[in-house]
């Protein structure tokens, strides 16, 4: 008796003291009175169609308070007057509708870290000091019809965050957190025939924030649509659709196993359950497999389990090049009356790790990813079905095959367009606890956690379980490792054995090795050494601002290598909010669905909004902008990534290889194109001959010479129109060899005097300083055409990733080395009807000799050539060897000959093609959402600027330059931290260079350019 009256005791203290500790900071209570997990049931394309389903998706009332003791307490009580509250739109973030403040975090946790507490006392500056877990107050009403009374009704959230308490009519329903998850909960014995109220109640943080530090906006609220689903007593509680191909895949099983669910007081009577399976074969013949089971006796209120299966002869696969669906659709009838029916579809595939080689169909796969955050830069997380597409399509266009759902289950139609559109999805629970470090123990083997961790593998595979697309359950990232990543890993493997698990911080739960971020040198040193797994880099080639340089390095090394599965690029898309310029705007965001800038607004990050803490702009990492409009290194990773390979080989014989793996070559149009000078003479359709390889037809004429060869769509795609080019390969086949100035025109003439020579040629004026040796002025014809002096320049501003590793310091001595140079010689002849100038100098700044020397003919054309020799060692890197000039703000229409049209740099500059490019300065230019380096174009044979009038300055390279025009200075990219705070300056800023510092491309927090990507201080140049 004693025993059994301490149990109850130490029971009951144990009660009282939960009871004080609220669920949102309590990490065993996951959800209260929630339905389980299940299937998305329908396709989401077909949910406004689907009669089951009432969208409570439009205005509801809304109140924000700072904190939960400030929240109004009652206001799910039905006599609560909400009628001056104000509205705010569901779905959708309340910070985005101008309640709080969206804080951008890479990985702090924008609270106090006191696992599972939210509410300590943060650091001052935090937003979460004088807003102590903010708490959104939601009401709606809905209508439940008379026709109603005799149905099961489930109210349904797909994704409300963090954490939510739900009130129907003033009763408390129940409890959810995991803000990436769906919401269920049987509402039934809540409502009332006629109009119902709907109270929410959302916490901005819980416990459960701390498995959701993800690098990204820190949003809230119900972000995801929410749901009524009116359905029969007896109906289908869930399903799930499997696939078993054979080895040979001369057939499939199919079979798909159906929970049906009776909430009648009484058992079932006569009901079946039919399954249609529809599509086409290999060889084109259609077929309908109808599989029927009867459901007899099935007990009241329970659940039962019934399998239908059959066998596919001959099936068409599903691939990422080839998306094969077949349709299925599930029927429950009462007799011959449809009680219940939902679409589905399947894809039929297999894939298997061989040894240490991931294979799809039987097939090596190279896994071409990209990291896709879900970021509207209106609408926060919530993303529109267009915009969805319109980054499937981008992504199609560059030959990206796979993606990582970054770093959560993503909207549910997400996954349905990925299985039309053709993609290997990763697809991600909702678990990170960075701030806790990589492979924690903290949360990763901590039993308090494990129920929290396993909820969230639970809800990521029964909702996406029935999508091909789905090749890959990741169980999450930068989180703990131990006794919950195995729970995970297990609780996984026992509903589906047929995908592959990924862990990016437990590897021994995992099927991949992971050396995310490594460099080239060192990955392919990893690789060579480590094979005991496939090896596949979640993130790589982090894609922050003017970046994702040396890609194809990377790629020489998962090419050359059967158990280097791949890579995801880290990221897809810039995460910048439309924010007003106007600091009066009190909402500060638009509401719209509009990607677009508008006037007023810039591409706001983090610390915009006033959020602490924050990471400034390491949210603009993505291969394209908030806008989706494609960065220029979008296109390298085009290139990079394209699936085939063109080699010369013989003046008119193109080699292809093909890197694809379930599409032959024969499946595209080819074409060529001869350029001559940079412009186009020749080109045309051509057939592929003997499988594999273009005869091209002859081109023999003079100078410059290169050949374009292109393969292009036959057919046009959901994702491209027919001709769109899917490869492409230039060779040059006749280098010309630039000629050096001539003596031409009239004579020139030379005076001298202790402060400039100045040059006479004609209508032309030329004017080098003695004491600067710089060309301090031209006119033509009386009129100055420079605006500021063509002079030595050295600098380069950094891009992102240069800010982060040291650049400015290890490199700032180039700063001024050029202006504080210092003149010993000044030399100039007339000779040939030739005018020289020559200009020694030293550089002391960093040791080394430097000479100009001017060369000008009758016709007014100026040569200019520069000398470099260093007199010191251990100088450091060049930013860029070369000259600088301004000219006067008219001058702003640039015609180049050279790679183009986009921006390219020396380590990524192959998806830009040598040719003859014309466009405005405005245009030329790239606007990074953060100021920075930008422009250059490389492999130049000239370049001119043009004014209106037509006046031209052309430059011509006695070998290939590099070239940078922008209508501001060096020092405004500098200084400035949003792209609409760049001036217009009246004038044109010019770099003509030899050659740049390459822009980097393994990280943004100290990885360096690659050194053959640089320019060594210590050799000499020419």
């Amino acid at each position: 008796m004693r025993i059994y009256i301490f149990l109850l005791t130490v029971c009951f203290t144990f009660q009282m003291r939960a009871q004080q500790v609220p669920d949102w900071e309590n990490p065993r209570v996951v959800g209260i009175n929630k339905e389980e997990y299940h299937s998305t049931l329908t396709l989401p394309s077909g949910k406004s169609s689907c009669e089951e389903i009432v969208s409570l998706n439009g205005r509801w009332k809304f109140y924000w308070s700072p904190d939960p003791q400030s929240r109004p307490s009652d206001f799910y009580k039905n006599n609560f007057d909400v009628s001056g509250w104000d509205n705010i739109s569901v779905p959708g973030t309340w910070q985005l509708q101008g309640y709080g403040k969206p804080i951008y975090t890479n990985w702090t946790y924008p609270f106090k870290k006191d696992q599972p507490k939210v509410t300590g006392e943060p650091p001052k500056h935090f937003f979460s000091y004088e807003n102590r877990n903010p708490v959104g107050s939601y009401v709606t009403t809905f209508d439940v019809s008379e026709d109603m009374k005799d149905k099961q009704l489930y109210l349904h959230f797909e994704g409300v965050k963090s954490a939510m308490y739900v009130w129907i009519n003033g009763k408390k329903v129940g409890y959810s957190q995991n803000s990436m998850a769906p919401a269920e909960f049987d509402i039934t014995g809540y409502v009332n025939e006629g109009q119902n109220r709907l109270a929410v109640e959302v916490y901005r943080w819980s416990d459960g924030s701390y498995l959701e530090d993800q690098d990204m906006w820190r949003f809230s609220g119900i972000y995801r649509p929410v749901e009524l689903w009116v359905r029969p007593k007896i109906h289908i509680k869930d399903y799930s659709l499997t696939t078993d191909l054979a080895d040979d895949f001369s057939s499939a099983g199919f079979k798909a196993k159906v929970w049906l669910r009776n909430l009648l007081d009484s058992k079932s009577g006569k009901l079946s359950l039919e399954v249609l399976l529809k599509g086409k074969n290999r060889n084109e013949e259609r077929f309908v497999k109808r599989l029927i089971t009867p459901v007899k006796n099935l007990p009241a209120t329970s659940a039962g389990c019934y399998t239908l299966s059959s066998v596919v002869e001959n099936p068409k696969l599903w691939s990422a090049e080839k998306p094969n669906l077949y349709d299925v659709e599930i029927r429950l009838y009462d007799g011959k009356k449809v009680v219940e029916e939902f679409q589905s579809h399947i894809g039929i595939w297999k894939c298997e790790i061989d040894g240490n080689v991931f294979k799809f169909n039987g097939q090596p796969v190279k896994l071409k990813g990209v990291n896709r955050h879900e970021h509207h830069p209106r609408t926060g997380r919530l993303v529109d079905r267009e915009t969805m597409e319109k980054d499937l399509r981008l992504m199609k266009q560059a030959n990206i095959n796979m993606i990582r759902t970054a770093h959560y289950p993503n909207s549910p139609l997400f996954y349905e367009l990925c299985d039309r559109y053709g993609f290997y999805v990763m697809d991600e629970a909702n678990q990170e606890s960075h701030d806790y470090g990589l492979g924690n123990k903290i949360l990763g083997d901590n039993p308090e956690w494990t129920l929290a961790h396993v909820d969230r593998a639970l809800a990521l595979v029964q909702r996406d379980k029935n999508h091909p697309c789905v090749v890959f359950w990741s169980l999450g990232n930068e989180g703990g490792a131990g006794r919950n990543m195995q729970a995970m890993a297990d609780t996984i493997q026992a509903i589906d054995a047929s995908r592959i698990i990924f862990s990016d911080t437990d590897l021994s739960v995992s099927a991949f090795n992971d050396p995310s971020y490594y460099t080239p040198g060192k990955f392919k040193e990893y690789a060579r050494e480590k094979r005991d797994k496939p090896i596949f880099m979640r993130e790589y080639a982090h894609a922050m601002g003017n970046s994702v340089g040396n890609l194809q390095e990377y790629w020489d090394v998962i090419e050359a290598n059967d158990h280097v599965s791949g890579a995801a690029i880290w990221d897809w898309v810039d995460q910048g909010i439309a924010k007003k310029i106007n600091p009066g705007y009190k909402k500060g965001v638009e509401n719209s669905g509009s990607l677009l800038l508008k006037e007023g607004e810039f591409w706001a990050y983090g610390g915009d909004f006033g959020d602490f803490p924050n990471n400034g702009d390491f949210c603009f990492n993505g291969l394209i902008g908030a806008d989706r409009v494609p960065h220029p290194h979008y296109y390298q990773v085009q290139k990079v990534y394209q699936n085939i390979g063109f080699s010369l080989e013989g003046p008119n014989k193109v080699r292809l290889t093909n890197k694809y793996e379930f599409t032959a070559l024969d499946e595209f149009d080819y074409e060529y194109e001869w350029l001559q000078n940079g412009e186009l003479v020749k080109s045309g359709e051509v057939p592929l001959v003997a499988g594999d390889h273009l005869d091209i037809p002859a081109f023999t004429g003079s100078g410059e010479l290169f050949l374009n060869v292109f393969a292009k769509l036959k057919q046009s795609t959901c994702w491209a129109e027919k001709g769109f080019i899917v490869s492409k390969e230039q060779f040059l086949v006749n280098m010309a060899k630039p000629e050096s100035i001539a003596s031409e025109g009239g004579s020139v003439e030379v005076n001298a005097s202790p402060v400039a020579i100045e040059i006479m040629a004609g209508l032309n004026c030329f004017i080098v300083d003695v004491k600067s040796g710089a060309l301090t002025s031209w006119k033509n014809d009386g009129t100055e055409i420079l605006y500021a002096p063509l002079e030595p320049y050295f600098w380069k501003p950094a891009n992102s990733n240069q800010m982060n590793n040291g650049y400015n310091n290890r490199l700032g001595i180039w700063k001024n080395a050029a202006g504080e140079r210092v003149v010993e010689g000044v030399d100039y002849s007339v000779k040939n009807g030739l005018a020289v100038v020559e200009v020694s100098m030293s550089l002391p700044v960093v040791g080394a000799a430097y000479q100009l020397r001017y060369t000008v003919n009758g016709s007014g054309k100026i040569q200019v050539e520069a000398f470099y020799k260093p007199e010191k060692e251990k100088i450091p890197l060049m930013p860029k060897f070369g000259m600088r000039m301004r000219l006067p703000s008219f001058m702003d229409y640039v015609k180049w000959y050279g790679r183009g049209e986009f921006e390219n740099y020396p380590d990524r500059k192959t998806a830009a093609l040598v040719g003859c490019y014309a466009t405005d300065l405005n245009s030329f230019v790239t606007d990074y959402a953060f100021p920075q380096d930008n422009a250059n174009r490389c492999d130049v044979r000239w370049f001119s600027l043009n004014d209106k009038e037509g006046r031209t300055i052309k430059v011509t390279g006695l070998q290939p330059l590099c070239f940078r025009v922008w209508p501001y200075g060096e020092e405004d990219l500098e200084k400035n931290r949003h792209a609409y705070e760049l001036p217009v300056r009246d004038y044109v800023n010019v770099n003509i260079d030899l050659n740049i510092h390459g822009v980097g491309g393994a990280d943004s927090w100290g990885a360096r350019t690659l050194d053959e990507y640089t320019i060594d201080g210590n050799q000499a140049y020419y």
